[in-house]
């Protein structure tokens, strides 16, 4: 087995872990919650320990994605200067995509473990907001890097 295959399948599990979740959080668990859990203070301390627990694993996913994408770039490939331009646009927004998770890490949810521990449920709300916000930011730019990572294997469709 060669190490590029290793790393391209790594690259890919983290692509499912990290697109998978969001797609969770955004689209299924935080609507279900706000609908069914009214009471703010359990909804968002709920939410607090969710999202802990799920940036675990969405940080988990940015290093292996940026380690082997970057590895992939410079040992396999030769450098940015031998990329095409959908490897191009995947490394960029991939970049990005990561960015905004650390900036969510340490910002927002910062915010939202403050909110929780000092029982600000309206500075809660706020934070979770911005979260998913930021989440679903994510989750459409994955949509697109998806989209132009088909683009390079397949060309385009136009």
């Amino acid at each position: 087995m060669n190490t590029l295959w290793i790393e391209q399948f790594v690259h890919i599990l983290a692509v499912i872990v990290w697109i998978g979740g969001l797609f969770f959080v955004t689209m299924v668990l935080a609507p279900t919650l706000k609908k069914e859990i009214t009471q703010n203070s359990t909804r968002i301390a709920l939410m607090h320990v969710l999202l802990r627990r799920f940036f675990f694993w969405m940080l988990l996913a940015a290093f292996l994605l940026l380690l082997t994408g970057y590895s992939m770039v410079f040992v396999f490939y030769g450098g940015f200067a031998a990329l095409t331009i959908p490897e191009w646009i995947m490394v960029v927004l991939g970049t990005i995509m990561v960015m905004i998770v650390l900036h969510t890490y340490f910002a927002p949810l910062k915010r939202l473990r403050r909110a929780v521990r000092d029982e600000d449920w309206q500075a809660g709300s706020k934070a979770l907001g911005q979260v998913r916000m930021l989440a679903s930011t994510n989750l459409v730019l994955s949509f697109i890097v998806i989209l132009v990572g088909i683009w390079g294997v397949f060309g385009t469709p136009w």
